[in-house]
């Protein structure tokens, strides 16, 4: 399913930010389709770990993936660069993952994610989605759903998509002491669910 960009990705650079960003947005509307190759390298790990981090199941986490980037694809013409791409992107995934879980919840045996968008453009490579989806059916992942959002969130793309603090604070438009704060104060609740030895860094 996940094909039609196999050879794009590994060989598109990394997005640059502010107008960099958004003049390749623009480039990709305007009939570029090639190059969004380079958001899909760039935002993986953060996708998979914003949805993970929103208690959906392992199995759904790279289907959902690919549905935040088919969004994203889809409303290119309207990023107005106002927000940093990485933040924007974190929204599609938040709403992607919610409306998935409230579906579910709502209506079991639901259409399947491939039936809830037409898809144009397919993300080849979400390898960075498995780590994130293992923690689901860990005492681990059971122990991060009993977490704040904010502190969820930010522990999951710190631990599962490896991603900097300064990568968090971007994402989650928080400020670098705040993204600390959280993950600080969510390892501490970790702490008394799970063996503190887990959290060793």
């Amino acid at each position: 399913m996940l094909t039609r960009i196999n050879t794009w990705l590994g060989m598109a650079p990394k997005v640059e930010t502010g107008t960099d960003e958004l003049a390749l947005c623009r480039r990709i509307a305007a009939g570029e389709s090639h190059l969004f190759a380079r958001i899909v390298d760039s935002y993986s790990s953060l996708v998979a770990g914003v949805i993970s981090a929103q208690g959906v199941e392992a199995s759904d986490v790279e289907d959902l993936a690919q549905l935040t980037f088919v969004n994203a694809y889809k409303g290119l013409g309207g990023f107005r660069g106002e927000a940093k791409l990485s933040s924007w992107i974190y929204r599609i995934a938040i709403n992607v993952a919610r409306q998935h879980l409230k579906r579910k919840a709502s209506r079991p045996g639901s259409a399947s994610i491939e039936e809830q968008a037409e898809v144009g453009v397919q993300p080849q490579d979400l390898r960075q989605s498995a780590s994130a989806g293992h923690a689901q059916n860990t005492d681990l992942g059971r122990a991060l759903k009993r977490l704040p959002e904010l502190q969820r969130v930010a522990l999951c793309l710190y631990y599962f998509e490896e991603l900097s603090y300064e990568e968090i604070a971007e994402a989650m438009q928080l400020n670098l002491n705040t993204v600390r704060t959280h993950i600080r104060r969510g390892k501490l609740r970790l702490a008394e669910i799970l063996d503190p030895a887990l959290l060793d860094e």
